[in-house]
């Protein structure tokens, strides 16, 4: 078995979300692995910190930074064709970006927080995944990394919202697994399922708490964790604060139980203020009750 090094040196790596946590944390692992780089984000200031950070870290790596948003798929068509034709190929696709939802009950979520997190947490996937794999079938061996979360695995209160893009991603990317295994079984598909780890991506005030309760395990570590599971080939990458006993408990509870226990673990986060019997979400629109003949 090579070294990490020896693996993974000269391999061009695509990583969304590149500009700040996890997408960040892989960008430098990688980098100190030897690969060139080409990162993508929104936030074009953060995301050219990274990079000058990896240059002065890192002179010999290639890279290529743009800013995209990740929810049109014609700025990962463009992103991905000018990637490949200034690192001459692609080896890693890394879907890594993503935002928070509304940390809100359902019925206390508006309908536009709910698409905007799809459109970025799952359809980014989708056509980065869709758009990558032309690149990605030409090489002789080649990896196709989608993040989830530990939410992808269960579902906890106030987050229905983003729980949905999570399994959402899940379901593609095992689907997709099964499918490039018949015709193209160099290219290997891997699903990541993050536990607590300490990002930003926590932003609104409702979820500060939470942040400080469960977001600890340091963005490097996993990042050195997913390398390790691309080279072992590892269908499914677990990792991070509570990410395993999340797995466990996933697998083996009877939902009626899974779902007391979650609802206990948001106690004392301040994500309750939405939860009134007269809430507006339980009322019909006001025309709604005018008789018909």
């Amino acid at each position: 078995m090579p070294s990490l090094q020896d693996f993974f040196t000269n391999k061009v790596v695509v990583i969304s979300g590149a500009a700040s946590g996890i997408g960040a944390g892989l960008a430098h692992c990688f980098a100190s692995l030897g690969c060139n780089l080409a990162l993508c984000d929104i936030d074009t200031e953060a995301l050219a910190e990274v990079a000058d950070t990896i240059t002065k870290q890192h002179p010999t790596t290639q890279l290529h930074i743009e800013t995209i948003d990740v929810s049109r798929k014609a700025a990962w068509q463009s992103f991905l064709c000018n990637a490949a034709s200034q690192l001459n190929h692609i080896d890693i696709m890394i879907n890594n970006a993503g935002i928070e939802g509304s940390c809100q009950p359902v019925w206390a979520t508006d309908d536009d927080v709910l698409h905007k997190v799809m459109d970025v947490n799952f359809y980014g996937m989708v056509y980065g995944s869709k758009v990558a794999l032309p690149y990605l079938v030409k090489r002789p061996w080649a990896a196709l990394v989608n993040v989830s979360s530990i939410f992808g695995l269960l579902a906890p209160p106030n987050t229905a919202d983003y729980c949905a893009s999570k399994f959402a991603i899940r379901g593609y990317t095992e689907s997709l697994r099964a499918e490039l295994a018949q015709i193209h079984p160099q290219v290997q598909v891997q699903l990541v399922h993050p536990g607590g780890i300490n990002t930003n991506i926590t932003r609104l005030p409702q979820s500060q708490k939470f942040k400080e309760r469960f977001l600890t395990e340091e963005p490097s570590a996993i990042a050195l964790h997913i390398a390790k599971s691309i080279m072992h080939n590892k269908a499914r990458i677990i990792f991070g604060n509570q990410a395993g006993r999340t797995s466990l408990a996933s697998r083996i509870l009877p939902l009626k139980w899974l779902s007391k226990l979650l609802a206990k673990e948001i106690d004392g986060l301040d994500m309750k203020e939405d939860y009134t019997v007269d809430h507006d979400g339980f009322s019909l629109p006001k025309d709604s009750d005018k008789k018909t003949d």
